[in-house]
């Protein structure tokens, strides 16, 4: 009898030693236990090694995707507050707060811990990113202070350089005061998103409207205008990029702009970003259109905004590598010049695709334990697809799993497009394209691509064939239901995963 319980008391020291090592974060439960919502930022990630990768390429890319999980569910958070308004302020708070998240690119997360752990009897690698909000916010704190500081010392210098005359230099340091500003929007909108607070006494709203006040008021008086055409527009925002930046060396590619604070795109957007690339490739830039690999380069991106009978657009060049923000300037068009020339600065169907908008940022998966990633032959910021152009998708995922593309049409049609396709462990972590193409036609508008992706079968969708593709017949409510199931609340765990492009289509 003793040689039996030695026997069996062996033959358990490898499973009780496998499971002693195993941290605890690697449990769903205790990972929300002793990483509380209320006091931390996380990010978690696992991946079964199929591919018999080394532990260390494996942990590795885990680190990276646990890291971007975590920035993402901070990105969400932002668009939710202000797509909906989530904390219920006044209409002129939220109103700021919707175009100071403009600003918004990335996030800078101080004090961030990254852990991983390798289960060499399963070939399963884990990462989890972490960090204390209250350093995080301490951290956005001070960098305002910082940059406020920043501020009013150009700021006397910018007085000194326009009373004697040096109009030249005192634009580049309002350029580079404008990109200051920039920084504390982003950073302001940090700060309300991890405190809930739009009053935060770090923010220091007065004296930074101040400063935005004088700003404005002495870049009109030096550039004798506040009111351009289109190609005068583009020229102003080359001519002052060719004045902050020290170089024209680094390649610059200019996605369109959007509308507000919406990832909405329009005739607008396509005419001024051909004019820009035209501008700046007569200042001495080189202008790409695509992504470049293993090279820095640099992304502009713009926003315009309705200000009574003009568009005030904001533009902000940022760093690949890093997001930091190196370049900033604003500029108004007139409405009139528009109107006369019959270009549309947003979508006929505006207010439908606010709505669709709306309906997703509700209970958006941001923590679902999967990686995926979907980009077109044109990449997957602020797209614009014309008549009969073609497009391709691509996607990527770190795990085998189900897909579901849905496709939410201009006139509120939805499509599905492909249901529980599967993506099987050959495909894992490389970029496969998708068997169909599709051609951009009738109707033309905002519209959303939705990819979600899961361990498990979906719940089936009621559809109805027409024209060669299968329209949803259930509202939009039921179908993100459906789609995105119940929150997880067992330890059993479906893997999860969510993303959208936004497009839109026109005429040529």
């Amino acid at each position: 009898m003793k040689s039996i319980s030695l026997l069996l008391l062996i033959a358990l020291v490898p499973l009780v030693d496998s499971l002693a090592q195993a941290p605890v974060w690697t449990n769903y439960v205790h990972r929300k236990a002793n990483f509380p919502e209320s006091e931390y930022l996380v990010g978690f990630m696992s991946e079964n090694n199929i591919n018999g990768e080394p532990e260390e390429v494996v942990l590795e890319r885990l680190q990276g995707y646990s890291r971007e999980q975590l920035v993402e569910s901070i990105l969400v958070d932002i668009q939710s507050i202000s797509t909906l308004n989530i904390h219920n302020v006044n209409a002129n708070t939220h109103e700021e707060f919707k175009k100071n998240s403009t600003s918004v690119s990335n996030a800078s997360i101080v004090g961030l811990k990254t852990e991983t752990y390798y289960d060499k009897r399963k070939d399963i690698g884990y990462a989890i990113s972490y960090a204390k909000k209250k350093d995080v916010i301490n951290h956005y704190s001070n960098e305002i202070a910082k940059s406020l500081n920043q501020i009013n010392t150009l700021y006397t210098i910018i007085q000194n350089q326009i009373q004697a005359g040096n109009n030249e230099n005192a634009l580049k340091s309002l350029f580079e005061t404008q990109t200051l500003l920039r920084n504390i929007e982003q950073q302001s909108t940090m700060l309300i998103t991890l405190t809930g607070e739009y009053n935060h006494p770090a923010i220091k709203r007065d004296e930074f409207n101040q400063h935005k006040i004088n700003i404005d008021n002495d870049l009109i008086s030096i550039r004798n205008t506040d009111q351009f055409k289109l190609d005068d527009a583009a020229f102003f925002i080359a001519y002052s990029l060719s004045i902050q930046l020290d170089n024209t060396d680094t390649p610059i590619r200019v996605n369109n702009f959007t509308y507000e604070d919406t990832p909405m795109t329009s005739s607008f957007s396509r005419r001024l970003n051909a004019s820009i690339e035209q501008k700046l490739i007569q200042q001495g830039f080189k202008v790409i259109s695509q992504n470049i690999d293993n090279q820095d380069y640099y992304v502009l991106n713009g926003i315009y905004w309705d200000a009574a009978d003009k568009l005030k657009v904001s533009t902000i060049l940022r760093e690949t590598a890093s997001s930091t923000a190196i370049a900033s300037t604003d500029c108004y068009l007139t409405k009139s010049f528009l109107d006369q020339n019959q270009i549309s600065y947003k979508p006929q169907n505006y207010q439908e695709a606010m709505v669709s908008m709306q309906q997703f940022a509700k209970n958006e998966i941001t923590d679902g334990g999967l990686k995926i990633d979907v980009f077109t032959n044109k990449g997957k910021d602020n797209l614009i697809f014309e008549e009969n152009e073609e497009m391709k998708l691509f996607v990527k995922a770190n795990r085998e799993c189900y897909l579901r593309f849905i496709y939410h049409l201009a006139d509120d049609s939805k499509v599905l497009l492909l249901d529980d396709y599967y993506i099987s462990r050959e495909y894992v972590n490389k970029a496969y394209q998708l068997p169909e193409t599709f051609t951009c036609a009738e109707p033309f508008g905002f519209e959303i691509l939705q990819l979600n992706a899961q361990s498990t079968p979906f719940e089936p969708l009621q559809t109805q064939e027409k024209y060669g593709y299968k329209f949803i017949i259930e509202d939009s409510e039921t179908i993100i239901q459906k789609t995105r199931g119940f929150k997880k609340s067992t330890n059993t765990e479906v893997l999860k995963a969510e993303k959208r492009l936004s497009i839109t289509t026109m005429t040529p």
